[in-house]
């Protein structure tokens, strides 16, 4: 299996995070590849590679360091057209149970705690001192944001948002391409594209 990743970033800030990661994490990083123009072209000490699309996929893993669910999966795309690989980065900072599953592309980082049997699929972002308690799913490019809370058996579809801080109760799906508002406090399911925000959350949709 090739043993050197790509960490490929727009802003660069998300990146930054990703590329430490994966550093403290034990990976060789053979450098940062910009996904857009416009993007910065270094990102701390991480030998500059221009264009991802420049890069070549071979002997290499990419880790797609976009906070953007929409384009990091873009992104995942055309790099797996390519016969891509990619690599999973778990900060050693986290606290990842031993029957928990991580899929190459997610990342899970500092102080980010995965329960039993949690499962994070591929391109999935599990930030920063989130909890992912026992028999969760977040599933593949969705993002957990920092702090979030997860109770057991909750299932984060495809492509859905948790922003910083929230809570799920237990047993709850949160719908594909859903967003969860900053703070909010979910006890009833979220559906498929709703936004739902405050406690206890309440889809902005409704009268």
């Amino acid at each position: 299996m090739p043993d050197l990743v790509i960490v490929a970033g727009g802003s660069g800030q998300h990146a930054s995070v990703v590329y430490e990661a994966a550093v403290l994490a034990g990976h060789h990083v053979a450098g940062y590849a910009t996904v857009e123009p416009g993007s910065p072209a270094t990102l701390l000490d991480c030998p500059p590679l221009g264009p991802l699309d420049a890069c070549p996929v071979e002997g290499m893993r990419f880790v797609v360091a976009c906070g953007s669910n929409t384009q990091r999966r873009a992104i995942s795309d055309s790099l797996a057209a390519r016969g891509a690989e990619f690599a999973a980065v778990i900060h050693p900072a986290a606290v990842v149970s031993p029957s928990a599953t991580i899929a190459p592309g997610a990342m899970v980082l500092a102080g980010a705690i995965l329960g039993p049997r949690a499962r994070i699929e591929a391109g999935a972002i599990v930030n920063h001192a989130a909890v992912v308690d026992h028999d969760c799913v977040v599933e593949a490019f969705a993002n957990i944001c920092p702090g979030v809370r997860l109770a057991g058996c909750v299932q984060v579809r495809e492509d859905a948002f948790v922003g910083l801080s929230a809570s799920v109760i237990q047993g709850l799906e949160i719908g594909h391409g859903a967003v969860v508002g900053a703070g909010a406090v979910v006890i009833r399911d979220v559906a498929a594209g709703a936004t739902v925000v405050g406690i206890p959350a309440r889809d902005v949709a409704a009268p």
